[in-house]
């Protein structure tokens, strides 16, 4: 038989504050869901899971040209609905 060394865990074990990366996740995907699904896939591959220009056209069935135009368009409309809701505040 053998036997394990065990130490007491305090109760002041320190957690990482998530709440920024939670609510920023959040409000990103509350963005992303308004945007027309063409540009919502393109922006999720290129931008946020790194995707070439390349690989998301030849993912989606875009054309290189339309894949940058709807990572523009979107990137713009999200622009937008913050700057919106900047001045509803």
């Amino acid at each position: 038989m053998t036997r394990t060394h065990t130490a007491a865990l305090d109760d002041d074990v320190a957690i990482g504050d998530h709440e920024t990366a939670v609510t920023s996740a959040a409000v990103l995907d509350q963005l992303l869901g308004e945007l027309k699904p063409a540009q919502q896939a393109v922006i999720r591959l290129v931008k946020l899971q790194g995707y070439s220009i390349e690989e998301a056209s030849a993912r989606t069935g875009q054309s290189q040209s339309l894949v940058k135009v709807n990572i523009h368009r979107g990137l713009a409309r999200m622009t937008a609905l913050i700057q919106r809701q900047g001045t509803a505040d």
